[in-house]
């Protein structure tokens, strides 16, 4: 995993940190967990890495530099700068975002270590593990269609889609967040595909549910999640009841530059099961990007109402009648806002559709039961 699951709260990370902690209890029957990260891409630094090791004191740390360093002029001319000159001039893009030297680094480490199994996060990083000698079990957990995401690249979907599959036909078995990823990687390859949602402790349902933040909205500061709050803000935002204020948590709040009225900009807080714990409802404006929005699913297991559009319900298994309201431009979406602030009838059979749903297609029990019994599939 190129990131730091210990640090930050976005949907890689808590992915990555769900895993870690269910193969943590059953160490003892692992001869040894080894977790292989990117020093020069994640939050590595060195107090970064004590509370990984204190989190996880009997795992492994190992972290690989992507880039040469400046002052290896030579080598990283040759074997860095060069080759990623050639591959942009020569090559069509690719999902690969690795190059020569770094697999040559990995590589060269995992023909040493001759790992029984292996889990790689995201199929642009999955080359680092294939054509292995020792021959290990390969799991990727592909967190996203990656070939979505490179949208721009209009004239080469196809070879980017040709190279996705490529690599991924390497892997033994497969793991999605998204119901439609699963259809999509069942069609092109014959490993084994495993739909792997997300799961969370499902909170109680209460009947009187009180709150301190009226709208809710937490996000990191990628590009989709940028764009999305900024149209909010422009176009959804006036057309809301002037009574009630929206909550923004997370990053995102450090690419908001202007002061908005009813807008309160909170950053990033320890607790955010405190904050759901008092949240009216929360909201998703999602324009772009593709698979499980991990916010969506934190509020749903909260028993909390949704207003999102389409794109907010990527890779659910349902897509009505889970607590989502999904709206088709800016003046449905502040309608469906001032509908659940107003509406206590509506409001009340979403928190129990978001509950129901959760209980039928999250449960960490399973969850829990796939990640567990890898080393015996492996066998």
């Amino acid at each position: 995993m190129p990131d730091n699951p210990i640090v930050g709260k976005s949907g890689n990370r808590t992915r990555s940190l769900k895993i870690l902690e269910y193969l943590s209890e059953i160490q003892e029957d692992i001869a040894e967990i080894e977790f292989l990260s990117v020093a020069d891409w994640g939050e590595w630094q060195h107090e970064n890495i004590q509370l990984f090791y204190k989190k996880f004191p009997k795992f492994k740390l190992y972290s690989f530099n992507r880039k040469i360093p400046k002052k290896k002029f030579i080598k990283r001319l040759l074997l860095y700068k060069i080759p990623n000159l050639l591959s942009s001039i020569f090559l069509a893009p690719e999902i690969d975002i690795t190059n020569i030297y770094f697999r040559w680094e990995v590589k060269k480490y995992l023909r040493k270590a001759k790992h029984d199994i292996i889990i790689g996060s995201y199929s642009s990083w999955a080359k680092l593990f294939i054509d292995l000698k020792h021959n290990p079990y390969l799991i990727l957990d592909t967190h996203d269609f990656i070939t979505a995401q490179k949208k721009k690249y209009k004239n080469h979907i196809g070879k980017l889609f040709q190279s996705e599959l490529d690599i991924i036909r390497k892997y033994d078995e497969i793991w999605t967040l998204s119901i439609e990823e699963k259809y999509i990687y069942e069609q092109f390859t014959e490993s084994k595909i495993f739909y792997v949602p997300m799961s969370f402790e499902l909170k109680e349902l209460q009947n009187n549910h009180t709150h301190t933040y009226d709208i809710v909205y937490v996000a990191s500061e990628n590009p989709h999640n940028i764009e999305s709050i900024h149209w909010f803000l422009h176009y959804v935002l006036p057309k809301i009841n002037k009574n009630y204020t929206v909550h923004i948590f997370g990053k995102i709040c450090e690419t908001i530059t202007v002061d908005y009225p009813n807008v309160v900009k909170h950053g990033i807080v320890d607790d955010l099961d405190e904050v759901y714990q008092y949240t009216r409802i929360t909201i998703c404006p999602m324009l772009s990007g593709t698979g499980v929005k991990i916010k969506v699913l934190e509020s749903l297991s909260n028993n909390l109402p949704v207003v999102t559009t389409i794109r907010g319900v990527d890779g659910l298994m349902n897509k009505t009648n889970n607590g989502c309201w999904v709206a088709e431009n800016a003046d449905q979406f502040a309608d469906m806002i001032n509908q659940l602030m107003e509406n206590n009838t509506d409001y009340n059979k979403s928190r129990i559709e978001a509950n129901e749903y959760f209980t039928i297609n999250h449960s960490i029990e399973k969850e829990k039961e796939l990640y567990l019994s890898v080393p015996f599939r492996a066998k």
